[in-house]
């Protein structure tokens, strides 16, 4: 068993559902707090509160991986797709171990919609109950996935900031330049800075993904601009502010975030990208 499993299954024999086993054994993936977990999965046992639909452990997994991989920009179908894609097939993993993914048909039982009082956690309930190895199984899983998708990151990532004097600039399609990080183990270890060869639809997205980018990072940015990268691969950041090397850095501790804010008033059109 991995850390995360032998965590996951601790945290069940303490007394938690089986969402919060799960979902709180990878805080240190997550960056939140356990608190916090407990209490966002806390409505999920049982198969959503004792409803016994989708079981809790599996809920745990969709959660972990929409914290780590998840999308935020709602006009993206790609990003959508590859994310559905993904929790349908660690949904799959987890229903070709278990014979299903809703809880009253892994316990065995027929009743839905089960009465809110949960049983009494002692050494019978635990016998006659899978829970446990079922959460020792989803943190498995995730565990297998996590480690692939890592081991198959390029070594080398290229970070591009939209920028101007060293800064984040408010619109891509009109920015100074481009500082352009490489990163190696989470870490820069160089930076060169390119000057914007000027917007025109669709131009400056190719650009960057030509010269090997896998990042972008902006203020703000039109749709055209984010469909143009989501096509090419590049995952795209907007909504930062501040220093570009610091903004880099956050992204590498996994504490940047993007807003999903996407530009679409028709004055800014030109000056975001599109």
């Amino acid at each position: 068993m991995s850390a995360h499993s032998d965590l996951a299954r601790e945290l069940f024999r303490k007394g938690y559902n089986c969402s919060q086993s799960v979902f709180a054994a990878f805080c240190d993936e997550t960056g939140l707090d356990m608190e916090t977990a407990l209490k966002i999965a806390s409505s999920f046992g049982g198969g959503m509160g004792r409803l016994r639909e989708v079981c809790g452990a599996v809920t745990g997994m969709f959660m972990v991986v929409g914290m780590k991989y998840g999308y935020t920009d709602p006009s993206s179908k790609n990003a959508k797709a590859e994310h559905y894609e993904l929790v349908q097939d660690l949904a799959k993993q987890f229903e070709n171990e278990n014979g299903s993914i809703i809880c009253r048909e892994l316990l065995g039982i027929s009743i839905k919609h089960d009465k809110p009082i949960p049983e009494t956690r002692n050494d019978n309930y635990y016998k006659k109950r899978p829970c446990a190895e079922l959460v020792e199984q989803a943190a498995r899983i995730l565990d297998e996935y996590i480690l692939n998708k890592e081991w198959r990151r390029p070594a080398m990532i290229k970070i591009a900031v939209a920028s101007e004097n060293g800064m984040v600039t408010e619109h891509f399609g009109h920015c100074e330049g481009f500082i352009i990080f490489y990163t190696e183990n989470n870490k820069i270890v160089k930076s060169e800075t390119i000057a914007n060869p000027g917007h025109k639809p669709g131009f400056l997205p190719n650009f960057l993904a030509d010269r090997g980018v896998n990042v972008i990072i902006s203020g703000g940015m039109g749709g055209g601009a984010v469909d143009i990268f989501n096509e090419r691969n590049i995952e795209v950041i907007v909504g930062a502010r501040g220093d570009a090397k610091a903004v880099v850095e956050a992204y590498l501790q996994g504490s940047l975030k993007s807003t999903g804010s996407v530009c679409h008033e028709h004055e800014h059109h030109d000056e975001c990208g599109e």
